[in-house]
């Protein structure tokens, strides 16, 4: 499910039903997490590795909202600017990074 018609991750674009029923199981956790953008599936998997159970409960796909129509720079500023890509790659793909971030 795309986040909007503009661009579309990676994961978003090659991730595929993990096969889960919803819900009617017999199944326990010792922790729900609701939300399974980075923040969510990272408490999941930090808990995981302390020997917790954890279950994610996302409304759409994994890492779909803000996750998903991010660039992946988990930091507070871009690594290259917009002149240099402009001149390393044109105008288009300058546009397409300002879109993109």
């Amino acid at each position: 499910m795309r986040r909007d018609g503009a661009t579309i991750s990676l994961w978003q674009d090659t991730v595929g039903d993990v096969g889960l029923p919803a819900g009617g199981n017999s199944t326990s956790f010792d922790v729900v997490i609701a939300g399974g953008g980075i923040t969510g599936i990272t408490t999941a998997l930090l808990l995981q590795k302390k020997g917790l159970r954890c279950a994610v409960a996302e409304a759409h796909t994994l890492c779909f909202g803000t996750t998903g129509g991010t660039t992946a720079h988990i930091n507070t500023f871009f690594d290259t600017s917009y002149d240099q890509i402009q001149s390393d790659f044109g105008a288009e793909a300058a546009k397409l990074v300002a879109r993109a971030t």
